[in-house]
C-alpha cells in the first residue's frame, strides 16, 4: 500500500481561486443579461415606432381624402409634388360602387346609386308611343 502525502491547504487561497473562476463565468451571465435587456428595449422602441408610423399613415390618408373631397384631383396633388397613397389614388371597389364608379348607375341629381338590378317596366302608353315612332320612321 502506498501512502499519499497530504499537504496543508490555505483555505483563503482556495476560496480566492474559486471566486475568481466564478467571477469569470458570472461576467458572461452579466453580459448576456445586458444584451437581452437591450434587445427587449429596442423591440419596445420598434413596436412604438411602428404604431406611430401607422397612426401617421392613417392621418396622411385622411388628409389626402379631405383634399380630394374638397376638389383637388389626384393628378393635381401629384403635380404639386405630393406622393399620393394608393388607397386614395385607387378607391376600393366598394367605394366605387357606393359613389357610382365611372358614372354608371348613379342618379346625377341626388348622387345616389340607381337600382339597376331589375329592368325598367314599360307602360302601355310607352309601348304605344314606341309603336307610333317606329311606324313613322319606316
Amino acid at each position: 500500500m502506498s501512502v499519499t502525502t497530504v499537504t496543508p491547504v490555505d483555505p483563503a487561497a482556495v476560496r480566492a481561486a474559486a471566486e475568481a473562476a466564478l467571477n469569470d463565468r458570472l461576467a458572461h451571465i452579466d453580459t448576456t443579461v445586458t444584451a437581452q435587456n437591450d434587445r427587449a428595449a429596442a423591440a419596445d422602441e420598434v413596436r412604438a415606432a411602428q404604431a406611430r408610423e401607422a397612426a401617421l399613415a392613417a392621418a396622411e390618408t385622411a388628409a389626402f381624402r379631405t383634399a380630394v373631397a374638397s376638389g383637388w384631383t389626384v393628378a393635381e396633388l401629384r403635380k404639386a409634388g405630393l406622393s399620393v397613397p394608393d388607397s386614395v389614388a385607387r378607391p376600393s371597389k366598394r367605394a366605387a360602387r357606393i359613389t357610382g364608379g365611372r358614372g354608371r348607375g348613379t342618379d346625377t341629381a341626388s348622387g345616389r346609386p340607381q337600382d339597376t338590378s331589375t329592368p325598367a317596366v314599360e307602360t302601355t302608353a310607352d309601348a304605344e308611343q314606341t309603336a307610333v315612332d317606329e311606324s313613322s320612321a319606316a
